[in-house]
């Protein structure tokens, strides 16, 4: 693979659609332009934020299909349905194909060892290459807490009223909680009255990565708005089902910490069907102070 990308005068990172994981390959393409290599990158993900990665070619989906057989190498994750459209010659690399992903690691080290081992770059980072755009407070107000209560797969996500009761006990210690939902979810959300109050919804990812880099803490499902948390900086606590999951998939870039249920069940399979119940609201606030702490040992 070394001597392809070396060959190779145009490439193209084709990136999933989930938030998440395209963050997280994020840390190839950083990698790769880090070692001189220039890419064009197709993502709604990356264009909506393209103020917070600056210098970066990229492109939409939209754009997918006028680009056709423009590129000697494509870069993915996994398939998509466009990648070997691009390819001039139907040359798709899929990275999850590579031996970094046979043995069991943290997604970032994984794609890492790619950029190392197999593709021979030698100037190396964790790092996605996002920043904060200058016109963002950094953690400007504290005191607020971004829950996002929500997420892609339904089986992944606490219940909405231990959500609620989280965010009315860190009221009472003086926080300011707001639950982030897409503009899709809001309807529903808003007819809880507890949780309406809180409840802020952005039509752009640029949108909700601000109010994120402006909060204080964030606190989250297993989702990408917490991979996005993790990478902007923001102290990200997580909610996990399973350890193993957790290992593979936390955020993993800035101060973060994971929340567990109470390990009640051998079988992993009622592992994800009880863990809901399993995972109180005291636990979540105990890892949160523990989580400040870390941040700050004053405990302010």
């Amino acid at each position: 693979m070394k001597a392809k990308l070396e060959g190779a005068a145009s490439i193209a990172v084709v990136m999933p659609t989930a938030i998440g994981d395209t963050l997280l390959m994020m840390v190839l393409v950083n990698n790769l332009i880090r070692n001189g290599y220039r890419l064009t990158v197709f993502s709604w993900v990356v264009k909506d934020l393209a103020d917070w990665f600056p210098g970066i070619d990229v492109r939409n989906e939209c754009e997918q299909q006028d680009a056709a057989g423009q590129f000697e190498l494509v870069i993915q994750l996994r398939a998509t349905p466009c990648g070997k459209a691009l390819a001039a010659s139907g040359e798709v690399c899929e990275i999850v194909g590579f031996d970094a992903f046979q043995v069991p690691g943290h997604m970032i080290d994984m794609i890492v060892a790619v950029a190392r081992d197999e593709f021979g770059l030698a100037d190396i980072t964790r790092h996605n290459g996002i920043t904060v755009p200058n016109w963002i407070r950094f953690r400007a107000y504290e005191r607020r807490v971004a829950i996002h209560p929500t997420g892609s797969h339904i089986e992944k996500m606490w219940p909405r009223k231990k959500f609620v009761a989280l965010a009315q006990k860190l009221v009472q210690r003086d926080f300011q909680p707001t639950l982030l939902v897409a503009p899709c979810e809001r309807q529903t959300w808003l007819m809880d009255k507890d949780a309406a109050q809180r409840l802020h919804s952005f039509e752009r990812l640029a949108d909700v990565a601000a109010w994120i880099a402006e909060s204080g803490w964030f606190i989250g499902n297993d989702s990408g708005l917490g991979h996005l948390a993790s990478a902007l900086g923001v102290p990200t606590l997580s909610l996990f089902m399973r350890r193993g999951i957790a290992r593979t998939w936390r955020p993993n870039w800035g101060r973060g910490a994971i929340v567990l249920p109470y390990n009640l069940f051998v079988v992993g399979a009622l592992k994800e069907r009880y863990w809901k119940l399993a995972l109180t609201g005291s636990s979540v606030l105990r890892s949160f102070d523990r989580l400040r702490l870390e941040e700050d040992p004053r405990g302010s």
